[in-house]
């Protein structure tokens, strides 16, 4: 009686949520988080009193630029977090592009460590740009300050994402409440990032040309990485 009726799944294409650490692949690259998490965790050590100065004023992201060996202890810890966050982005999702879906699973991950880096290299371009072209009124650690710190502000926050995950885990909270609280929390950390970086401009640039190097170097990647998710 219901000859030609195309009958669709009733889930997207995927694996799901339940199902995720079933992947083998995901077993895996957890395993390599942890063991370079553990592997990066005495630079990370050394490098959170600087941390912690970033957060209390916005002079601490200089201070690290200052310091070649932090700098690079920074850059290595940011790469892992960075890692951490792809695995936490497909596991709940946090980056929903309907074109994600249609990626097996096994590669999903490295799909969104593409869009990670894409991200990456567009402010990375913006701000070689506006460093060649418009010149900040900056000296060369105050522009990497201002380049760079969100780098730092994701270190910061990166312990706060983990323990989220872990306390909600451990409730058996569900995947969406699971997902909202990290949404708030990157926010958060785009929000204080913006705050700081706009603090350092501010010491030798007007409150409009401060607010135009923000859109550029921060507001425009962010703006692409969320309109790609939702039309992609």
């Amino acid at each position: 009686m219901f000859f030609g009726r195309l009958h669709l799944p009733s889930s997207p294409p995927g694996v799901p949520a339940e199902f995720w650490a079933d992947v083998t692949v995901n077993r895996i690259l957890v395993i390599v988080a942890a063991v370079l998490a553990v592997l990066s965790l005495l630079d990370y050590i050394r490098l959170s009193p600087l941390l912690a100065g970033c957060m209390l004023r916005e002079r601490g992201n200089i201070e690290i630029e200052h310091s070649v060996s932090q700098a690079h202890n920074r850059n290595r810890c940011a790469i892992v977090g960075l890692f951490i966050l792809c695995i936490l982005a497909d596991r709940y999702d946090l980056y929903p592009a309907a074109f994600i879906e249609l990626i097996p699973a096994p590669y999903r991950v490295a799909a969104i460590l593409g869009v990670l880096v894409a991200f990456f290299f567009l402010r990375y371009f913006l701000f070689f740009l506006i460093d060649t072209v418009a010149r900040p009124k900056l000296d060369s650690e105050s522009r990497l300050a201002a380049h760079r710190a969100i780098y730092n502000y994701f270190l910061v926050f990166l312990p706060l994402l983990l323990l989220s995950v872990l306390i909600m885990w451990l409730f058996k909270a569900p995947d969406g409440a699971v997902r909202m609280v990290l949404w708030v929390e990157l926010a958060v950390w785009l929000f204080i990032t913006l705050l700081r970086e706009g603090q350092i401009l501010m010491s030798r640039h007007t409150g409009f040309q401060t607010f135009l190097y923000l859109c550029a170097l921060e507001l425009l990647p962010v703006a692409a990485l969320i309109v790609s998710a939702v039309l992609l």
